[in-house]
């Protein structure tokens, strides 16, 4: 399960929040930060996987019969 996540606000608070975030989820993208327009600060995008979900106990929606 892969989700895609824009964090935007303080760059120093950006990195404390990618810090903690990184902890439980497998994190990928750039990382570069991109100025936010019409507000202050900067922005983020990122992949953010969990690690264990690899393996799913129970099918989606569509699957159909398992």
């Amino acid at each position: 399960m892969t989700v895609r996540l824009r964090v935007s606000g303080d760059p120093d608070e950006i990195e404390i929040m990618l810090k903690v975030l990184g902890v439980v989820f497998d994190l990928s993208g750039t990382g570069r930060m991109y100025p936010n327009s019409g507000s202050a600060g900067v922005r983020v995008y990122l992949l953010a996987r969990i690690p264990w979900a690899g393996e799913r106990d129970h099918p989606r929606r569509g699957d159909g019969p398992q």
